[in-house]
């Protein structure tokens, strides 16, 4: 057998090399003090010692048969018996991040002792230990001791050279190194994981349950160096200049170079506050004004609160940036880079995922399980925590959320935060860190972009002055607060004579029939009517003509109204308001808040400025706030993130474990789960077939998660697809629909 090999075509020593040099650039990049940054690379160094075995090398030789008859065009069935015996191989090789633990913790140990560390300051051992592999109880139970490889030592001793000549040592020479293990290296490392160990005066632990015990912060900066060095040098990157931003201003300066500045955004430009907060109105640059602000940041962190918002950003950011520059952050993300950009690289799709793009764009939920320990929350919240925090439309979000969200910023505050809202009420701010409040000018706020009327009937009953607004040739939106409600008004304009093309969005669409038909509303011609529910008010970027919505609470019709009319460049645009709200519409928003709504909205006159529409929204959320059922959810969120970070500590969650997984969630109240109409089964295994399977998001649907604890007759497990099949009949036009006696029959109410 030649050298040993880390992948099928990459040498060992190499590779270690390769992720060594990475890791000392993006140590020093991120600041680490000399400790850690030394540990770090004790860990880039270590990580993939444990390849030098038997097993593992077997392995190796049998992947790289394989590449090299691919290389040639070899015949299939020759292909499928290598890549049998590849897999056979790869099953049977010793885990690589187990064989490597005898020697990082005694590395570790000796360095610690060389330089004074404390005995039990192991950030290192824990990192390549858990590099495959979240860090939990159970991890490497049952294995034996590892089959090393004859020439373990020329690796070694390559590792050992590379960190002198980085400047990290004392460590001993690989002859000695060897020597000091002695017995170690015939013990089972499984079994060293579980030996009982003494630490913090005098308790008594497993190894493992040391690990666990290790400072947060610093296991989680150890860990983020060794996953980007690795990743970068698997992807066959050789530049850390890739993680971070430069020359930021100058391009939101070019960005911002053909328009006018207003005030506020000027201010926002001049500020270096490490906590912003800023307000200003739809449509008069608030997005430019956090840009701005953010200057010359290396790290960029722009959270919103839905998917369909955050790719929306995610294109225009990458306009300003450049697309090697901004990643995409949540459920959807591989399957949007993959549509979008056609990559499927590692660095594409990893990347994004762990917020290590010089500027990310993510869901909110992403940043928050980050903070309930999900999978590589080591790397995310170590680099969020180095970053610049955009929390754009921060008044979107519910008290649960907004507790999560507060108890993940107490305890580990970004480098800079920004908070901004066209509807930020000042006793939501309060909840915030302290920081400067940058307000749009007061022109900007007195505009009145709608001429609003309330209406004491209900949405259903007006359908026909919808049509006949439609047959003048204006454009029409139309807001349900109910997926049945929608779907009904939908049907009856539908059949409308004299009026241009009718259009449905609600959440119950599978996401290719979504994007398709958000595509078509944002620029509609005279005539058009779009029937939607709630999913317009943070979503599309739209501007209609005529508004007719049912009555919501104040900052969700002031993101409603902002869909018409939205730069206000026009007269005032018609606001219908229905008033007699429906038993959906309670249950979705609660009967209190409509009902104080509707006083607050009668307080306005019928040209209300944006201004008038911030005030009442500031007056709503000032009641509301105050309530102790917002205050008890608030606190529930703020619990959770507490409870979780002190039963886990440096453990990843475990969601096999109910409990746990019940608390895995940024959200509360009706909670979804996609499932795939059984209507498109078909279409799904042909995209597997095809080599397609990226595809297979474009056809589920989110459905709250309580349709199959009470309708389980309707939902079926598909397993080799991991989602779950619905019999619910399902359309393009109308988008999921169950009958008017399924909906009788559940056990819940069900909009």
């Amino acid at each position: 057998m030649g050298e040993l090999l880390a992948k099928p075509d990459v040498p060992l020593v190499d590779h270690l090399r390769d992720v060594l040099l990475l890791g000392k650039d993006i140590a020093l990049r991120m600041g680490l003090g000399e400790r850690l940054r030394a540990q770090a690379l004790l860990a880039c160094g270590f990580h993939d010692i444990g390849k030098a075995t038997d097993s593992f090398q077997q392995h190796m030789q049998a992947a790289r048969a394989f590449e090299e008859a691919k290389a040639r065009s070899a015949p299939e069935t020759e292909l499928w018996q290598l890549r049998r015996v590849a897999n056979q191989k790869k099953a049977k090789a010793y885990p690589h991040a187990l064989a490597s633990l005898p020697f990082i913790l005694a590395a570790e140990r000796y360095l610690g002792q060389q330089n004074g560390w404390d005995l039990y300051c192991l950030s290192a051992t824990g990192a390549v230990l858990t590099h495959h592999s979240p860090l939990g109880p159970t991890l490497y139970q049952g294995y034996g001791v590892p089959d090393f490889h004859p020439r373990l030592s020329e690796v070694l001793n390559a590792v050992l050279e590379v960190l002198k000549n980085l400047g990290i040592g004392p460590l001993p020479t690989g002859q000695q190194f060897l020597v000091d293990l002695g017995s170690l290296l015939k013990e089972s490392p499984a079994d060293i994981l579980r030996q009982a160990v003494s630490f913090a005066a005098g308790k008594r632990s497993s190894l493992l349950g040391l690990l666990r015990e290790l400072p947060v912060q610093e296991f989680a900066q150890v860990k983020a160096v060794l996953h980007l060095a690795d990743w970068l040098a698997s992807a066959g990157r050789s530049q850390a200049s890739i993680f971070f931003l430069s020359g930021g201003s100058g391009r939101v300066s070019a960005h911002v170079s053909s328009l006018a500045l207003r005030e506020f955004q000027r201010q926002a430009a001049a500020s270096r506050d490490e906590v912003l907060r800023l307000r200003a109105p739809t449509g008069t640059g608030k997005t430019e004004a956090l840009l701005l602000w953010a200057g010359d940041t290396e790290r960029l962190l722009y959270l919103l609160p839905t998917q369909a918002t955050v790719n929306a950003m995610w294109r225009r950011l990458q306009k300003i940036f450049g697309k090697e520059r901004v990643g995409l952050a949540h459920g959807h993300a591989s399957y949007m880079v993959h549509k979008e950009q056609d990559q499927d690289s590692l660095d594409a799709r990893l990347f994004g995922s762990v917020f290590a793009r010089p500027v990310t764009v993510a869901t909110l939920d992403q940043f928050i399980l980050a903070h309930l320990h999900g999978r590589h929350w080591e790397v995310r919240r170590t680099l969020a925590r180095q970053a610049t925090v955009i929390l754009d439309e921060v008044h979107a979000y519910e008290p649960y959320t907004l507790g999560l969200l507060l108890a993940a910023l107490e305890r580990e505050p970004p480098a800079r935060l920004a908070l901004a809202s066209a509807t930020l009420p000042l006793s939501l701010l309060k909840l915030f860190p302290d920081g400067t409040l940058v307000e749009a000018e007061n022109d900007l706020w007195c505009r009145t972009r709608h001429r609003l009327h309330l209406r004491d009937k209900s949405l259903k009953d007006s359908v026909n002055e919808v049509i006949d607004a439609a047959r003048d040739g204006r454009r029409i939106l139309v807001v349900a607060n109910t997926v049945q409600q929608a779907q009904e008004i939908y049907r009856i304009v539908k059949e409308a004579q004299g009026i241009g093309p009718v259009y449905l969005l609600h959440s119950r669409f599978v996401l290719r029939d979504r994007q398709d038909k958000e595509s078509k509303v944002d620029s509609p011609t005279p005539g058009t009517v779009f029937v939607a529910t709630q999913v317009v008010e943070v979503s599309l970027n739209i501007s209609y003509d005529a508004l007719f919505t049912e009555l919501a609470p104040i900052d969700a019709l002031v993101q409603r109204m902002g869909r018409v009319n939205r730069w206000g460049q026009e007269p005032p645009a018609p606001v219908h308001v229905f008033c007699q709200w429906s038993d959906g519409s309670e249950q979705v928003y609660g009967r209190k808040v409509l009902q104080r709504t509707f006083e607050l909205l009668q307080t306005l006159g019928e040209l209300p400025t944006d201004r008038d529409l911030a005030d009442i929204t500031s007056q709503l959320y000032d009641e509301i706030i105050a309530s102790e059922d917002w205050q008890e959810e608030l606190r529930s969120g703020r619990q959770t993130v507490t409870e979780i970070q002190n039963i886990l500590g440096c453990y990843t969650i475990d969601l096999s474990d109910d409990d746990m997984r019940a608390r895995f969630t940024a959200r509360r109240g009706h909670i979804s789960v996609e499932v795939m109409p059984a209507n498109l089964i078909s279409e799904a295994y042909g995209f597997r077939e095809s080599n397609e399977a990226w595809r297979l998001p474009e056809l589920l649907v989110p459905v709250p998660i309580y349709w199959l604890k009470c309708m389980p007759e309707a939902f079926t497990p598909i397993t080799d697809l991991g989602c779950y099949q619905t019999n619910l009949p399902y359309n393009s036009e109308t988008g999921l629909e169950p009958s008017a006696d399924w909906l009788q029959r559940a056990t819940i109410p069900i909009f």
